[in-house]
């Protein structure tokens, strides 16, 4: 009886540390500016934003879960915005060196999916690319989505950093 108890617990423990053993937090900043398709004179748009993201797996950098704070401003005011996102790798960008070798791995493209509220309303949906230049030195981010304020649709390109 012993015996079983013990190897349940073993069994339990190497199941609770299975794949969570390299999770890794990261901090994404970023900066971007865009425009509605909107009509008037000055359909502009500029977000800074901080996303605290989960990575989880085996490498934590393929599939990530996190918050977004963004403050926007859409001509001609500003909005504090929060909400989640989620980041999945797609594909990785290698360079081919001008010696011969192996081909080294420069950079990723993620798949990224937002949703910010305005208080507790739904006010952006976006969904986009990011562009990982040397493992978060350099995130370009380019992205599509609804505004639910105005009805319109915006494009935005972002750029920024990750740690």
């Amino acid at each position: 009886m012993k015996r079983v108890c013990f190897s349940g617990m073993v069994f339990l423990f190497s199941l609770t540390g299975m794949g969570r053993s390299q999770d890794r937090f990261f901090l994404q900043l970023e900066a971007g500016q865009g425009f509605l398709f909107a009509p008037g004179v000055d359909p502009y748009t500029f977000s800074a934003q901080v996303h605290p993201s989960l990575g989880l797996g085996e490498t934590p950098r393929n599939f990530m879960l996190g918050a977004s704070v963004a403050a926007v401003y859409d001509n001609p005011g500003w909005a504090l915005l929060w909400g989640g996102r989620f980041v999945l790798h797609a594909a990785k960008l290698k360079k081919q060196p001008v010696n011969r070798g192996p081909r080294v791995t420069y950079g990723t493209v993620h798949l990224t999916g937002a949703v910010l509220l305005e208080r507790t309303d739904v006010r952006r949906l976006a969904g986009g690319f990011i562009i990982d230049v040397w493992e978060g030195a350099l995130l370009i981010s380019p992205r599509l989505g609804y505004d639910r304020k105005f009805k319109q649709t915006f494009l935005e390109v972002g750029l920024g950093m990750g740690f």
